[in-house]
């Protein structure tokens, strides 16, 4: 995210989609990292959780991180000085995806051994 913040105050000549993705990435990468740092928060406070436990707070967690985004980018319509665009949404919606997948991929199961 940094980088992209640096990006739009260089303001440079970039093609389109460099613009575009600029534009969303921050979404999508907030969708990403808001349910993992909340449920980073619970899981430091219940060490001993099971991965069904685990995966329950992460569903809850990331409907929050959700929600909370795509009503924030609604209120944005009324706002005179933020911009609402509804691909914003949409990328919000694929970064809960990739958190998702990442949460598949890379919480252990209860079953395996831990490294």
């Amino acid at each position: 995210m940094s980088l992209v913040h640096w990006g739009r105050k260089m303001q440079f000549d970039a093609p389109e989609i460099v613009s575009y993705l600029m534009g969303v990435m921050p979404n999508v990468v907030a969708a990403i990292a808001i349910p993992f740092v909340l449920l980073g928060i619970w899981a430091d406070q219940q060490p001993t959780s099971s991965y069904s436990a685990l995966r329950q707070r992460f569903v809850i967690v990331s409907l929050i991180a959700g929600l909370g985004l795509i009503a924030w980018k609604l209120l944005q319509q009324s706002s005179h000085t933020l911009v609402f665009d509804l691909h914003d949404i949409g990328a919000t919606l694929i970064g809960l995806g990739i958190g998702v997948i990442l949460f598949v991929l890379l919480t252990p199961k209860e079953n395996e051994p831990s490294a």
